[in-house]
């Protein structure tokens, strides 16, 4: 009995770490999450994953069947990276950012493939080309993931400011939050209950 306490904040750490939406579940965000079969799950999330899947399947098409090298792989994930920032910027209809997502999926995974080609090619022998794209392509990974983060995260907090709920403890957006994830929670709680 002991055991099963000191277990259960661990699950609900690990739930509120690994959020399916996270997004406050009220009507200003509603267009930013999926209900699937009752559960609130990121919508951009979703999507990049789906295209990380793609990803996955034509990868090693890419590789062993087109043969590509790291040239043509480094400028692939360029082409499907582009479509991101300007979704942020120029804030296109929800539709269009769902594909641009998808494409970031697709992007992030040829990602993969250009760093894994470049190191190929370096351990051939030494090219510059090969270590300049490497180089080229970690820093344009870090840098977008920092400043296209946080450019993301100041316009939903833009949306939350500008709610007559802001100031409460908590909003009815975050209410339903908690209680979906305490539903998650409880589920796994069952689960393993069951399971003994």
């Amino acid at each position: 009995m002991t055991q099963e306490k000191k277990e259960a904040p661990k699950r609900k750490r690990i739930l509120n770490r690994y959020r399916l939406a996270h997004h406050p579940l009220c009507k200003e965000f509603s267009d930013h999450v999926y209900q699937i079969k009752g559960q609130k799950v990121c919508r951009g999330c979703a999507n990049m994953y789906l295209g990380v899947i793609i990803g996955v399947i034509l990868a090693p098409i890419a590789v062993f069947v087109l043969k590509i090298n790291f040239w043509i792989a480094f400028i692939s994930t360029n082409v499907f990276y582009i479509f991101t920032p300007l979704s942020i910027l120029l804030n296109p209809p929800r539709i269009v950012k769902d594909f641009c997502r998808l494409l970031l999926g697709i992007a992030m995974m040829s990602m993969v493939v250009t760093i894994i080609l470049s190191i190929i090619e370096l351990f051939k022998g030494f090219n510059f080309w090969a270590l300049v794209v490497l180089l080229v392509s970690i820093l344009i990974y870090v840098v977008s993931r920092r400043y296209f983060t946080r450019l993301r995260s100041k316009k939903n907090e833009k949306v939350c400011r500008e709610c007559d709920q802001f100031y409460l403890p908590r909003c009815e957006g975050m209410g339903q939050k908690l209680s979906s994830e305490e539903k998650t929670t409880n589920v796994l709680d069952s689960s393993k209950i069951s399971k003994q």
